[in-house]
């Protein structure tokens, strides 16, 4: 492959109108065109069928609420307790806890993956419901008068204020609760791709399923050409998957950019590059 195309996913709509920095895009369609690297034959219209059926169950609980937290109740109510959407620890190491037909599908998921149904299902109410990409968890955001409140998902979908927020956040890392609240402003759409993809990312890492993250680690690349971090990743999984010749041209762009505390390591690649593609030649 040439590096000309590894900017090119032309079946891929609303991935690509990240690489031309749209704002906004179709966070569903986005996360399933993520999941068919892994599953080509994958069928998007039953993942969307079910949210607009969701989003029907719900129609009238929602018109009936009596105040904000009543309407997110009811949109907890059937996706965590009647659906039984939920988080589950083994998810952070399978790479079916990100995909969203395999999360409907066995009721349990990553956070991120959790709350972009919700958002869904929101957005087909008509309901705002944004994500957090809060530190260590992905959660959820919905703004009312009284001020926001804040849905996990992945704990059944447990809702919070602000401080019972902050309070549950500083549970599960060492910042303050001053530095957490700075941190829960909404995620960008692109925010929340990046987060998914370094989620796959470190699950094919640990699985050592180079292959599958190629495929993630030239999304994020893609994302972000500049970053040498992400250049030289590529570079790294390239190699492993014997996709030398295109190693080696990123290596070599990774020198001319990078800083010289990193000239040894990426020389060493390349020459383990050359010297394995002399082999095959």
């Amino acid at each position: 492959m040439d590096t000309s195309d590894l900017f090119e996913f032309k079946q891929d709509q609303e991935f690509s109108k990240l690489l031309h920095h749209d704002n906004y895009i179709d966070l569903t369609t986005a996360a399933l065109e993520i999941a068919r690297d892994d599953q080509p034959d994958l069928v998007f219209d039953s993942v969307h069928t079910w949210i607009r059926q969701r989003a029907s169950e719900l129609s009238s609980r929602v018109a009936l609420a009596e105040d904000d937290r009543s309407l997110i109740q009811a949109v907890v109510e059937c996706l965590a307790k009647e659906h039984g959407l939920m988080g589950n620890n083994i998810c952070y190491h399978r790479a079916e806890g990100s995909y969203l037909n395999h999360v409907i599908e066995n009721k349990q998921g990553l956070p991120i993956s959790l709350s972009l149904i919700y958002m869904a299902v929101g957005k087909e109410l008509g309901i705002e419901i944004q994500g957090v990409a809060a530190p260590m968890q992905f959660i959820l955001r919905y703004e009312t008068q009284a001020g926001p409140l804040f849905i996990d998902p992945y704990l059944k979908g447990a809702v919070y204020n602000e401080e019972e927020c902050l309070i549950r956040l500083a549970e599960l890392t060492d910042l303050s609760k001053k530095e957490l609240s700075r941190l829960l402003k909404p995620a960008t759409h692109r925010e929340i791709i990046i987060r998914m993809l370094m989620n796959l990312k470190r699950i094919h890492e640990e699985q050592q399923d180079y292959q599958k993250a190629w495929n993630v680690q030239r999304r994020l690349f893609a994302l972000s050409p500049l970053s040498n971090a992400h250049k030289k990743d590529l570079a790294a999984y390239s190699f492993k998957i014997k996709q030398l010749s295109l190693s080696i041209e990123l290596l070599e762009s990774c020198l001319k950019s990078c800083p010289e505390s990193e000239w040894n390591s990426i020389k060493l690649m390349l020459q383990k590059a050359h010297s394995e593609l002399a082999q095959w030649n």
